[in-house]
C-alpha cells in the first residue's frame, strides 16, 4: 500500500500535534472560518484508494480517482478552493523565455517539480502549432504575451476548433468561440493567460450541445477545467486506451462538470498530451502495465499552487 501523509504546520507545537493526527487517517486538519490552514501546508497521498489531499493558508485540494466497470473507465475528479487575493490558476511555463522552442520541453511532472507546482493539468499543446508554423494556430497568450493573434473561424470542422480559454490574475475565468475576441481584446480585458483548443464544454452553466455533438466524439484520454465561482475549480482527467479505461468523447467529462455545478468548461488536449500531476507525480496511467510512462513533453502546464515540498526534478518517479 503506497500511502504517505505529511503535515508541516510551521507555529506551535500543539498545531503539529493536530497536524500529525488529522494525516494518520487522511483528513484535513482543523481549518479555519474560510476553510484554509492558518499556516503551514498539510499533504496526503494514498495512491492505492485513489486519494490526495492538499492544504495550505490559501489553498485547499482535495482528489479522488472514479472507477466504473462497464464500460471501463477511470478518471480524476480534484475539486480546488483558493483563497480570496491569492493565485488562482495559471499557466506555468517550463522556460517562459523559450516557450515555444522545441528543445525546451519537459514532461508536465518534471515541470511541476521545477516550479514547485501543487496541482497541474497538461495543455493546449499550442507550441506545436507554433511550431509547425500552422497558419491559423489560435489566440495564444501566455503571462500577457501575445504568441498568436490568428485564429478559424467560429463553426469550422477541424479538431480542436481553437475555442478559447481566458484567465485574469485574481483567478477569474471565462470561455469564449475561437474568433469571439481579438488578442488585443482580450489584453485590454485584462486576460494575463488564453488558450486555444477547445470546444468549450459548459458556457453559463449550460452545455454546449453543438460543440459536444461535433467535436471529439471518439474514445481516448480527455482533460478538462472547470469554474463553479472565482476561487472555486475542478480539474479533470480521463484515462484511455488501456485495459482499465477505454476512454471516452469529451462529453464525459463535461457532464461530469456540469455535476459539479460549474458554470463553465473548457476541453483541453486529451490523447497522449493529458495528464493530471500531483506535487510533482503524474496520477494517471498512460500504458497497462507496471512501467510508468509520461505523457508527452510539453511547453507549459495548468497549475495552481505553489510548495517547497515537491521532489527535485531528478527524483525518481
Amino acid at each position: 500500500m503506497i500511502r504517505k501523509s505529511i503535515a508541516l504546520l510551521l507555529v506551535l507545537l500543539l498545531l503539529w500535534g493536530i497536524g500529525c493526527a488529522a494525516a494518520e487517517d487522511g483528513e484535513f486538519p482543523a481549518l479555519n472560518d474560510a476553510g484554509f490552514l492558518d499556516s503551514g501546508e498539510f499533504v496526503f497521498e494514498d495512491e492505492e484508494n485513489g486519494v490526495w489531499r492538499y492544504a495550505s493558508d490559501t489553498l485547499r485540494i482535495e482528489i479522488y480517482r472514479r472507477e466504473q466497470k462497464k464500460p471501463a473507465r477511470v478518471w480524476y475528479e480534484a475539486e480546488v478552493f483558493c483563497a480570496e487575493g491569492s493565485t488562482g490558476p495559471r499557466m506555468i511555463a517550463n522556460d517562459p523565455e523559450h516557450w515555444k522552442v522545441a528543445a525546451n520541453m519537459e514532461y508536465p511532472y518534471k515541470i511541476a517539480r521545477k516550479t514547485g507546482t501543487v496541482l497541474a493539468l497538461s495543455n493546449d499543446f499550442a507550441q506545436l502549432r507554433l511550431q509547425q508554423k500552422k497558419s491559423r494556430p489560435g489566440i495564444i497568450i501566455r503571462d500577457g504575451k501575445v504568441w498568436s493573434d490568428r485564429t478559424k473561424k467560429q463553426g469550422v470542422k477541424d479538431f480542436p476548433n481553437l475555442d478559447c480559454l481566458a484567465i485574469w490574475p485574481d483567478g477569474d475565468m471565462k470561455v469564449y468561440y475561437s474568433d469571439e475576441m481579438t488578442a488585443e481584446e482580450y489584453l485590454e480585458a485584462g486576460a494575463v493567460d488564453v488558450l486555444a483548443f477547445g470546444p468549450i464544454l459548459i458556457r453559463d452553466g449550460e452545455l454546449n450541445e453543438k460543440g459536444l455533438s461535433k467535436y471529439g466524439t471518439s474514445h481516448a484520454p480527455r482533460t478538462a477545467v472547470g469554474m463553479v465561482e472565482k476561487g472555486h475549480y475542478w480539474f479533470m482527467m480521463l484515462e484511455g486506451r488501456i485495459k482499465r479505461s477505454k476512454g471516452d468523447g469529451i462529453r464525459f467529462l463535461a457532464e461530469k462538470l456540469l455535476d459539479k455545478g460549474c458554470i463553465l468548461g473548457f476541453n483541453l488536449d486529451g490523447g497522449d498530451t493529458a495528464c493530471i500531476v500531483f506535487m510533482g507525480h503524474q496520477l494517471c496511467k498512460l500504458q497497462d502495465g507496471k512501467k510508468h510512462l509520461a505523457s508527452r513533453r510539453t511547453s507549459d502546464i495548468l497549475g495552481v499552487g505553489q510548495s517547497e515540498l515537491l521532489p527535485a526534478v531528478s527524483d525518481p518517479w
